[in-house]
């Protein structure tokens, strides 16, 4: 996926009046992320990062983090919370 089409993807923030943010996502930070390598039984070696407590922090085109509105953590999702399009651009660069 490039960086013209992850700049398409739309922030998923929704205002208390239910009404959804205009902006796109600009960057993702991985936060407590828990990693590690694991042998495969061919001899590979395969990146596993997902854990309990690793977590993503998007930030807007709009609002950054959109903080001060929904509180610090408006934008801070686990893995299977975020836009199907932004799990696919952390696991193609994995």
């Amino acid at each position: 996926m490039t960086n013209t089409e992850l700049s398409q993807i739309p922030c998923p923030f929704i205002y208390s009046s239910g009404k959804q943010c205009p902006g796109h996502i600009i960057r993702v930070e991985a936060y407590k992320a828990d990693i590690s390598w694991r042998r495969q039984e061919d001899g590979s070696w395969k990146f596993d990062w997902e854990g309990p407590r690793s977590h993503f922090h998007l930030f807007c085109s709009l609002k950054n983090n959109h903080a001060g509105i929904k509180g610090p953590d408006a934008l801070r999702y686990f893995f299977n919370q975020l836009p199907e399009e932004l799990q696919a651009v952390i696991d193609a660069s994995i």
